[in-house]
């Protein structure tokens, strides 16, 4: 048996991504990610060792939350840059 042998993900491989992957794609740290977690503002989809996974839909139900608020907020102070 080799050692090189790769573990395929599993089947739902794309329904989930890590703390890291999430904070790359929100614009912020890993560890605002964790407390978002810890909000239930994110799902977790499962846990790997001390590796957080987080459900995809719910880190971009988060992120077109906050772009709908961001543009609420903008057309109210007139700033629409």
């Amino acid at each position: 048996m080799s050692t090189s042998a790769k573990i395929p993900p599993p089947p739902d491989a794309d329904d989930f991504m890590s703390t890291a992957e999430a904070a790359m794609l929100l614009f912020v740290s890993r560890p605002h990610v964790v407390k978002l977690l810890k909000q239930d503002k994110l799902k977790l989809h499962h846990k790997a060792g001390n590796t957080r996974f987080l459900t995809k839909a719910s880190v971009l139900a988060y992120q077109a939350h906050q772009r709908a608020a961001e543009k609420v907020y903008q057309a109210s102070t007139g700033d629409n840059e």
